[in-house]
Protein backbone atom coordinates (compact mmCIF):
# COMPACT_ATOMS: atom_id res chain seq x y z
CA UNK A 1 0.00 0.00 0.00
CA UNK A 2 2.83 2.37 0.84
CA UNK A 3 4.49 1.80 -2.56
CA UNK A 4 1.19 2.36 -4.34
CA UNK A 5 0.72 5.61 -2.44
CA UNK A 6 4.17 6.78 -3.50
CA UNK A 7 3.44 5.93 -7.13
CA UNK A 8 0.18 7.88 -7.07
CA UNK A 9 1.91 10.83 -5.46
CA UNK A 10 4.55 10.87 -8.21
CA UNK A 11 1.84 10.81 -10.87
CA UNK A 12 -0.09 13.64 -9.30
CA UNK A 13 2.88 15.95 -8.85
CA UNK A 14 3.44 16.56 -12.58
CA UNK A 15 -0.31 17.03 -12.97
CA UNK A 16 -0.27 19.82 -10.42
CA UNK A 17 2.66 21.48 -12.14
CA UNK A 18 0.90 21.52 -15.50
CA UNK A 19 -2.29 22.76 -13.87
CA UNK A 20 -0.49 25.69 -12.34
CA UNK A 21 1.25 26.43 -15.64
CA UNK A 22 -2.16 26.35 -17.28
CA UNK A 23 -3.43 28.89 -14.79
CA UNK A 24 -0.53 31.24 -15.46
CA UNK A 25 -1.70 31.29 -19.06
CA UNK A 26 -5.22 31.87 -17.70
CA UNK A 27 -4.12 33.74 -14.52
CA UNK A 28 -3.95 30.89 -12.02
CA UNK A 29 -6.00 27.95 -10.83
CA UNK A 30 -5.86 27.28 -7.09
CA UNK A 31 -9.23 25.61 -6.57
CA UNK A 32 -8.17 22.47 -8.46
CA UNK A 33 -5.51 21.72 -5.86
CA UNK A 34 -7.97 21.65 -3.01
CA UNK A 35 -10.63 19.86 -5.06
CA UNK A 36 -8.34 16.95 -5.93
CA UNK A 37 -6.60 17.08 -2.53
CA UNK A 38 -3.26 17.26 -4.32
CA UNK A 39 -2.00 19.58 -1.60
CA UNK A 40 -1.52 16.55 0.66
CA UNK A 41 1.07 15.19 -1.73
CA UNK A 42 2.71 18.38 -3.00
CA UNK A 43 2.76 20.85 -0.14
CA UNK A 44 5.30 19.03 1.95
CA UNK A 45 8.79 19.53 3.25
CA UNK A 46 10.21 22.27 5.51
CA UNK A 47 11.20 24.58 2.65
CA UNK A 48 7.75 24.51 1.10
CA UNK A 49 6.01 25.07 4.42
CA UNK A 50 8.15 28.14 5.10
CA UNK A 51 7.44 29.46 1.61
CA UNK A 52 3.71 28.99 1.94
CA UNK A 53 3.52 30.68 5.31
CA UNK A 54 5.67 33.65 4.31
CA UNK A 55 6.28 35.81 1.24
CA UNK A 56 9.54 33.96 0.50
CA UNK A 57 10.04 31.93 -2.63
CA UNK A 58 8.82 33.55 -5.82
CA UNK A 59 11.23 35.93 -7.50
CA UNK A 60 10.01 39.52 -7.34
CA UNK A 61 10.97 43.16 -7.74
CA UNK A 62 9.43 45.91 -5.62
CA UNK A 63 6.70 43.55 -4.49
CA UNK A 64 5.72 42.27 -7.95
CA UNK A 65 6.36 39.06 -9.87
CA UNK A 66 6.59 39.40 -13.65
CA UNK A 67 5.69 36.52 -15.96
CA UNK A 68 6.12 36.61 -19.74
CA UNK A 69 3.50 34.69 -21.75
CA UNK A 70 4.46 33.67 -25.29
CA UNK A 71 2.38 32.08 -28.06
CA UNK A 72 4.12 30.52 -31.06
CA UNK A 73 2.99 28.67 -34.18
CA UNK A 74 5.00 25.54 -33.53
CA UNK A 75 5.60 22.66 -35.92
CA UNK A 76 3.89 23.02 -39.31
CA UNK A 77 3.66 26.83 -39.21
CA UNK A 78 5.77 29.44 -40.95
CA UNK A 79 8.37 30.76 -38.50
CA UNK A 80 7.42 28.06 -35.93
CA UNK A 81 9.35 29.67 -33.04
CA UNK A 82 8.43 33.30 -33.71
CA UNK A 83 6.22 34.74 -30.96
CA UNK A 84 2.85 35.61 -32.43
CA UNK A 85 1.58 36.66 -29.01
CA UNK A 86 3.56 38.32 -26.20
CA UNK A 87 2.02 39.43 -22.91
CA UNK A 88 3.85 40.49 -19.75
CA UNK A 89 1.82 39.74 -16.62
CA UNK A 90 2.93 41.73 -13.57
CA UNK A 91 1.38 40.44 -10.34
CA UNK A 92 1.38 42.18 -6.97
CA UNK A 93 2.60 39.81 -4.23
CA UNK A 94 -0.70 40.23 -2.39
CA UNK A 95 -2.68 39.32 -5.53
CA UNK A 96 -4.57 42.62 -5.36
CA UNK A 97 -3.40 43.89 -8.75
CA UNK A 98 -2.49 42.17 -12.02
CA UNK A 99 -1.34 44.18 -15.04
CA UNK A 100 -1.45 42.43 -18.43
CA UNK A 101 0.78 44.32 -20.87
CA UNK A 102 0.40 43.31 -24.52
CA UNK A 103 3.63 43.65 -26.51
CA UNK A 104 3.33 44.00 -30.32
CA UNK A 105 5.33 41.49 -32.32
CA UNK A 106 6.73 44.29 -34.53
CA UNK A 107 8.36 46.22 -31.67
CA UNK A 108 12.06 46.66 -32.48
CA UNK A 109 14.51 45.21 -29.96
CA UNK A 110 17.89 47.02 -30.20
CA UNK A 111 19.67 44.29 -28.22
CA UNK A 112 18.71 41.77 -30.91
CA UNK A 113 18.94 44.02 -33.95
CA UNK A 114 15.57 42.52 -34.85
CA UNK A 115 11.88 42.56 -33.93
CA UNK A 116 11.02 41.40 -30.44
CA UNK A 117 8.99 38.44 -31.70
CA UNK A 118 12.23 36.79 -32.82
CA UNK A 119 13.78 36.65 -29.32
CA UNK A 120 12.49 33.17 -28.43
CA UNK A 121 13.35 31.84 -31.90
CA UNK A 122 16.90 33.23 -31.78
CA UNK A 123 17.49 31.73 -28.35
CA UNK A 124 16.21 28.33 -29.42
CA UNK A 125 18.30 28.30 -32.57
CA UNK A 126 21.49 29.38 -30.82
CA UNK A 127 21.55 27.17 -27.74
CA UNK A 128 18.02 26.05 -26.90
CA UNK A 129 17.63 28.98 -24.49
CA UNK A 130 14.60 30.66 -26.05
CA UNK A 131 12.92 31.36 -22.72
CA UNK A 132 16.04 33.00 -21.30
CA UNK A 133 16.66 35.27 -24.30
CA UNK A 134 12.99 36.32 -24.45
CA UNK A 135 13.11 37.27 -20.75
CA UNK A 136 16.35 39.21 -21.16
CA UNK A 137 15.06 41.06 -24.24
CA UNK A 138 11.80 42.18 -22.64
CA UNK A 139 13.61 43.14 -19.44
CA UNK A 140 16.12 45.31 -21.30
CA UNK A 141 13.37 47.08 -23.25
CA UNK A 142 11.12 47.89 -20.30
CA UNK A 143 13.63 48.38 -17.52
CA UNK A 144 12.02 45.78 -15.28
CA UNK A 145 13.07 42.19 -14.57
CA UNK A 146 11.15 39.28 -16.07
CA UNK A 147 11.18 36.56 -13.44
CA UNK A 148 9.47 33.71 -15.28
CA UNK A 149 8.23 32.88 -18.77
CA UNK A 150 5.97 30.33 -20.40
CA UNK A 151 5.62 29.49 -24.07
CA UNK A 152 2.56 27.73 -25.53
CA UNK A 153 2.20 26.63 -29.16
CA UNK A 154 -0.93 26.98 -31.31
CA UNK A 155 -1.71 23.26 -31.27
CA UNK A 156 -1.78 23.19 -27.47
CA UNK A 157 -3.91 26.33 -27.37
CA UNK A 158 -6.51 24.85 -29.75
CA UNK A 159 -6.73 21.56 -27.84
CA UNK A 160 -6.97 23.30 -24.45
CA UNK A 161 -9.84 25.54 -25.57
CA UNK A 162 -11.70 22.53 -26.99
CA UNK A 163 -11.12 20.55 -23.79
CA UNK A 164 -12.88 23.21 -21.69
CA UNK A 165 -15.83 23.23 -24.10
CA UNK A 166 -14.93 26.35 -26.08
CA UNK A 167 -15.18 30.01 -25.10
CA UNK A 168 -18.06 32.48 -25.03
CA UNK A 169 -16.70 35.73 -26.47
CA UNK A 170 -18.39 39.09 -26.86
CA UNK A 171 -17.24 40.39 -30.26
CA UNK A 172 -17.42 44.14 -29.83
CA UNK A 173 -16.67 45.04 -33.46
CA UNK A 174 -17.69 43.03 -36.51
CA UNK A 175 -14.84 42.57 -38.97
CA UNK A 176 -13.67 40.72 -42.05
CA UNK A 177 -10.08 39.59 -42.64
CA UNK A 178 -9.44 38.40 -46.21
CA UNK A 179 -5.74 37.76 -45.54
CA UNK A 180 -5.63 35.10 -42.83
CA UNK A 181 -2.81 32.59 -43.55
CA UNK A 182 -3.60 28.93 -44.12
CA UNK A 183 -1.10 26.66 -42.39
CA UNK A 184 0.97 24.66 -44.86
CA UNK A 185 0.33 26.96 -47.80
CA UNK A 186 2.89 29.63 -46.99
CA UNK A 187 4.98 28.81 -50.09
CA UNK A 188 2.18 27.80 -52.46
CA UNK A 189 2.64 29.61 -55.80
CA UNK A 190 -1.11 29.44 -56.56
CA UNK A 191 -0.41 28.81 -60.26
CA UNK A 192 1.89 31.83 -60.54
CA UNK A 193 5.57 31.85 -61.44
CA UNK A 194 8.51 33.74 -59.94
CA UNK A 195 11.25 34.86 -62.28
CA UNK A 196 14.46 36.83 -61.89
CA UNK A 197 14.96 39.98 -63.97
CA UNK A 198 17.54 42.72 -64.22
CA UNK A 199 16.49 46.23 -63.23
CA UNK A 200 18.90 49.13 -62.83
CA UNK A 201 21.75 46.65 -62.76
CA UNK A 202 20.26 44.60 -59.95
CA UNK A 203 18.59 41.18 -59.88
CA UNK A 204 14.97 41.39 -58.77
CA UNK A 205 12.27 38.74 -58.49
CA UNK A 206 9.04 39.18 -60.46
CA UNK A 207 5.74 37.39 -59.86
CA UNK A 208 3.91 36.59 -63.12
CA UNK A 209 0.37 35.34 -63.70
CA UNK A 210 -1.03 33.44 -66.72
CA UNK A 211 -1.67 36.67 -68.64
CA UNK A 212 1.93 37.78 -68.28
CA UNK A 213 1.10 40.53 -65.80
CA UNK A 214 4.07 41.02 -63.47
CA UNK A 215 4.56 42.41 -59.95
CA UNK A 216 7.94 42.85 -58.21
CA UNK A 217 8.04 40.43 -55.30
CA UNK A 218 9.30 43.11 -52.90
CA UNK A 219 6.34 45.35 -53.72
CA UNK A 220 3.64 42.87 -52.74
CA UNK A 221 1.42 44.02 -49.86
CA UNK A 222 -1.71 42.52 -48.30
CA UNK A 223 -3.72 44.80 -50.59
CA UNK A 224 -2.18 43.57 -53.87
CA UNK A 225 -1.02 40.08 -52.86
CA UNK A 226 -1.54 37.77 -55.87
CA UNK A 227 -1.09 34.55 -53.86
CA UNK A 228 -4.78 34.29 -53.01
CA UNK A 229 -4.73 30.55 -52.35
CA UNK A 230 -2.49 31.07 -49.30
CA UNK A 231 -5.26 32.81 -47.38
CA UNK A 232 -8.79 32.34 -46.16
CA UNK A 233 -11.36 35.00 -45.36
CA UNK A 234 -12.47 35.34 -41.73
CA UNK A 235 -15.79 36.92 -40.80
CA UNK A 236 -16.78 37.77 -37.24
CA UNK A 237 -20.17 39.28 -36.51
CA UNK A 238 -20.84 41.58 -33.58
CA UNK A 239 -22.33 40.01 -30.47
CA UNK A 240 -21.86 36.91 -28.34
CA UNK A 241 -20.10 34.07 -30.14
CA UNK A 242 -19.23 30.59 -28.89
CA UNK A 243 -15.78 29.71 -30.27
CA UNK A 244 -14.02 26.38 -30.52
CA UNK A 245 -10.23 26.22 -30.36
CA UNK A 246 -9.57 26.87 -34.05
CA UNK A 247 -11.98 29.81 -34.17
CA UNK A 248 -10.53 31.34 -30.99
CA UNK A 249 -7.03 31.09 -32.47
CA UNK A 250 -8.14 32.84 -35.65
CA UNK A 251 -9.83 35.54 -33.57
CA UNK A 252 -6.61 36.38 -31.71
CA UNK A 253 -4.23 36.00 -34.67
CA UNK A 254 -6.14 38.08 -37.24
CA UNK A 255 -3.99 41.04 -38.36
CA UNK A 256 -5.85 42.55 -41.32
CA UNK A 257 -9.42 42.95 -40.12
CA UNK A 258 -11.71 45.73 -41.29
CA UNK A 259 -13.50 48.18 -38.98
CA UNK A 260 -10.29 49.07 -37.13
CA UNK A 261 -9.58 45.46 -36.12
CA UNK A 262 -6.33 45.36 -38.08
CA UNK A 263 -4.54 47.54 -35.55
CA UNK A 264 -2.11 46.33 -32.86
CA UNK A 265 -4.43 47.77 -30.22
CA UNK A 266 -7.44 45.79 -31.43
CA UNK A 267 -5.44 42.59 -31.84
CA UNK A 268 -3.93 42.86 -28.36
CA UNK A 269 -7.35 43.55 -26.85
CA UNK A 270 -8.72 40.40 -28.50
CA UNK A 271 -5.80 38.33 -27.16
CA UNK A 272 -6.43 39.53 -23.62
CA UNK A 273 -10.16 38.88 -24.01
CA UNK A 274 -9.48 35.26 -24.98
CA UNK A 275 -7.05 34.73 -22.08
CA UNK A 276 -9.59 35.97 -19.53
CA UNK A 277 -12.37 33.89 -21.12
CA UNK A 278 -10.16 30.80 -20.92
CA UNK A 279 -9.44 31.55 -17.28
CA UNK A 280 -13.18 31.68 -16.59
CA UNK A 281 -13.78 28.33 -18.28
CA UNK A 282 -10.92 26.63 -16.41
CA UNK A 283 -12.36 27.85 -13.10
CA UNK A 284 -15.92 26.79 -14.00
CA UNK A 285 -17.59 23.91 -12.15
CA UNK A 286 -17.73 21.91 -15.41
CA UNK A 287 -13.93 21.78 -15.41
CA UNK A 288 -13.21 21.63 -11.68
CA UNK A 289 -15.56 18.68 -11.11
CA UNK A 290 -14.22 16.65 -14.04
CA UNK A 291 -10.92 14.92 -13.14
CA UNK A 292 -10.70 13.36 -16.61
CA UNK A 293 -10.83 16.78 -18.24
CA UNK A 294 -8.18 18.10 -15.85
CA UNK A 295 -5.86 15.19 -16.67
CA UNK A 296 -6.39 15.80 -20.39
CA UNK A 297 -5.52 19.46 -19.91
CA UNK A 298 -2.39 18.43 -18.05
CA UNK A 299 -1.36 16.12 -20.89
CA UNK A 300 -2.10 18.75 -23.55
CA UNK A 301 -0.07 21.46 -21.89
CA UNK A 302 2.67 19.05 -20.96
CA UNK A 303 3.31 18.52 -24.68
CA UNK A 304 2.95 22.19 -25.64
CA UNK A 305 4.74 24.19 -22.94
CA UNK A 306 8.28 25.46 -22.51
CA UNK A 307 8.92 27.23 -19.20
CA UNK A 308 11.48 27.97 -16.51
CA UNK A 309 8.93 27.58 -13.70
CA UNK A 310 10.10 24.90 -11.27
CA UNK A 311 8.18 22.41 -9.12
CA UNK A 312 8.76 24.56 -6.04
CA UNK A 313 7.50 27.63 -7.91
CA UNK A 314 4.16 25.97 -8.71
CA UNK A 315 3.14 25.77 -5.05
CA UNK A 316 3.91 29.45 -4.61
CA UNK A 317 2.00 30.43 -7.73
CA UNK A 318 -0.92 28.45 -6.33
CA UNK A 319 -0.76 30.46 -3.11
CA UNK A 320 -0.61 33.73 -5.02
CA UNK A 321 -3.32 32.66 -7.46
CA UNK A 322 -5.77 32.00 -4.65
CA UNK A 323 -5.72 35.73 -3.84
CA UNK A 324 -6.39 37.07 -7.35
CA UNK A 325 -9.85 38.33 -8.20
CA UNK A 326 -11.05 39.05 -11.79
CA UNK A 327 -11.68 42.72 -11.02
CA UNK A 328 -8.02 43.15 -10.05
CA UNK A 329 -6.81 42.43 -13.60
CA UNK A 330 -5.87 45.50 -15.68
CA UNK A 331 -5.30 45.38 -19.45
CA UNK A 332 -2.59 47.58 -21.00
CA UNK A 333 -1.75 47.68 -24.72
CA UNK A 334 1.41 48.97 -26.34
CA UNK A 335 0.52 50.01 -29.88
CA UNK A 336 0.86 52.60 -32.64
CA UNK A 337 -1.63 54.58 -34.70
CA UNK A 338 -3.71 56.27 -32.00
CA UNK A 339 -3.14 59.73 -30.53
CA UNK A 340 -2.52 58.13 -27.14
CA UNK A 341 -0.23 55.40 -28.51
CA UNK A 342 3.32 55.31 -27.12
CA UNK A 343 4.74 53.62 -30.23
CA UNK A 344 5.13 54.72 -33.84
CA UNK A 345 6.21 53.10 -37.10
CA UNK A 346 9.90 53.61 -37.84
CA UNK A 347 11.54 54.23 -41.21
CA UNK A 348 11.90 50.80 -42.89
CA UNK A 349 15.33 51.83 -44.19
CA UNK A 350 16.55 51.93 -40.58
CA UNK A 351 15.33 48.38 -39.93
CA UNK A 352 16.58 46.39 -42.91
CA UNK A 353 13.50 47.24 -44.99
CA UNK A 354 11.12 45.81 -42.38
CA UNK A 355 8.04 47.36 -40.84
CA UNK A 356 8.99 47.96 -37.22
CA UNK A 357 7.67 49.89 -34.23
CA UNK A 358 9.66 52.15 -31.93
CA UNK A 359 8.82 54.49 -29.01
CA UNK A 360 7.47 57.91 -30.00
CA UNK A 361 9.64 59.69 -27.44
CA UNK A 362 12.70 57.46 -27.14
CA UNK A 363 13.52 54.19 -25.41
CA UNK A 364 13.98 55.77 -21.98
CA UNK A 365 10.46 57.13 -22.06
CA UNK A 366 9.12 53.70 -22.97
CA UNK A 367 10.70 52.37 -19.76
CA UNK A 368 9.02 55.15 -17.78
CA UNK A 369 5.64 54.49 -19.38
CA UNK A 370 5.66 50.73 -18.75
CA UNK A 371 6.87 51.08 -15.16
CA UNK A 372 4.29 53.81 -14.58
CA UNK A 373 1.52 51.51 -15.77
CA UNK A 374 2.76 48.56 -13.71
CA UNK A 375 2.88 50.59 -10.48
CA UNK A 376 -0.09 52.81 -11.36
CA UNK A 377 -2.33 51.72 -8.49
CA UNK A 378 0.45 51.72 -5.94
CA UNK A 379 1.62 55.29 -6.38
CA UNK A 380 5.25 54.13 -6.83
Amino acid sequence: MREIGKERSKKKAPVLKILILTTIFAIFLFAVIKLLHLDKHIFKGPQTVVQLLTDAGLKSDRGRTNVLLLGIGGFGHEGPDLSDTMILASIDKEGKDVALISIPRDLWAPSLGAKINSAYAYGQEKNGQGIKLAEETVSSLFGTPVHYAMRVDFDGFIKAVDLVGGLDINVENAFVDAHYPIAGKEDDLCGLTIEKQQKDGKDIEIVKDATGSATPLDQITPENDPFKCRYETLTFKKGSVHMDGKTALKFVRSRYGTNGEGSDFARSARQQKIILAFRERVLSSDTLTNPKKILELAKTFGNSIDTDITDNDTTLFAKLGSKIKPESIRRIVLDAGRDESVLTAGNPQDYGGQYALMPKDGWGNLDDYVLGEIFKLEGK
